[in-house]
């Protein structure tokens, strides 16, 4: 009898369970508006992928999908859901004031509830951009920039960025391919890849995964602490390069002058340049010029071998 009441009990919660899961209500909004140029483009959601894309001049094209769990309260549940997915779609969260866009701004009345809206923007290319989720994807693609991207949880993805971007996210990873000027970006978790059509500085660091980095006319900063590296470019200015476990492969271009500071902690150093060595010559450890020396190569990993060519 006990075994009978608890494989009811488990039954019943499990019962409950889905009804909980299924008290949730989804709608969506579409709103276009008028606007001067360059726009300043913020968007904002607590929860939901965020994608925005170049479009034609003068005009925002906003896409909303909302959704609204009720996990908490039963009684009632999909009525109040379907209240707020009303509400929401008669008055999206969209404040034009002057060159300013802001998307996303959910009143008191909602910001505690389980709402979740994800966005599909099309903007002028002449758009700079800042955008937050908690928990969600991003993209951006053909905009002027500047661009400014953070996410909480959520891969994040950039194409054609005119101007200098900035990412960060906390688990995730970074594709920013086409960027235009300077480049920051972090990942708590994820690999990190990027492509630079401009000169400008990068940094890139990741707690765990390898770093990409292609194209690079500048300054360049990566750290991981655990996954590969690799950089390709011309070092105009200091390349810092450190992983604590991984193999660094650097590519420069034919004409690059720099000054090589090279030590692996396990696995050895192996370059195709000629180099005026300066001390003594070690396995794990290179030191020296190429074509007459210039900003400093720097690079380091505990275990694995590094290659410059």
């Amino acid at each position: 009898m006990t075994r009978s009441l608890r494989l009811l009990g488990i039954s019943l919660l499990l019962v409950v369970g889905a009804c909980a899961r299924a008290q949730t209500a989804t709608g969506t909004f579409d709103r276009t508006l008028n606007v001067g140029e360059p726009l300043e483009l913020d968007v904002q959601t607590g929860s939901g992928a965020i994608d925005v894309r170049a479009g034609a001049t003068g005009k925002v094209e906003v896409h909303g999908e909302i959704r609204v769990g009720t996990w908490k309260n039963l009684v009632g549940a999909r009525a109040g859901a379907e209240e707020i997915v009303e509400k929401i779609k008669a008055s999206p969260p969209i404040e034009l004031q002057g060159s300013r866009l802001r998307i996303g701004r959910l009143d008191d009345e909602f910001s505690k509830q389980n709402v979740s809206i994800s966005y599909t923007i099309v903007a002028p290319a002449a758009t700079q951009l800042r955008a937050r989720t908690g928990s969600g994807s991003q993209s951006a693609k053909g905009l002027a920039g500047p661009v400014v991207l953070e996410s909480g949880s959520g891969s994040v993805t950039l194409t054609d960025i005119g101007g200098a971007a900035e990412v960060r996210t906390g688990s995730g990873s970074i594709n920013a391919h086409g960027i235009g000027g300077a480049f920051t970006g972090s990942a708590g978790s994820g690999n990190i890849e990027v492509s630079q059509t401009a000169h400008g500085d990068v940094a890139a660091s990741t707690g765990s995964g390898g770093v990409e980095l292609k194209g690079v006319d500048g300054a360049a900063r990566v750290r991981t602490g655990s996954g590969s590296v690799t950089v390709d470019g011309k070092p105009t200015g200091a390349w810092e390069l450190d992983t604590g476990s991984g193999s660094v492969h650097v590519r420069t271009a034919p004409d690059s002058a720099f000054t090589i500071d090279a030590k692996a902690g396990s696995g050895g150093v192996r370059t195709s340049q000629t180099v005026a060595v300066v001390g003594s010559v070690e396995r794990g450890q290179l030191q020296g010029q190429v074509r007459g020396g210039g900003p400093t190569v720097r690079i380091r990993t505990g275990s694995g071998g590094i290659d410059i060519d």
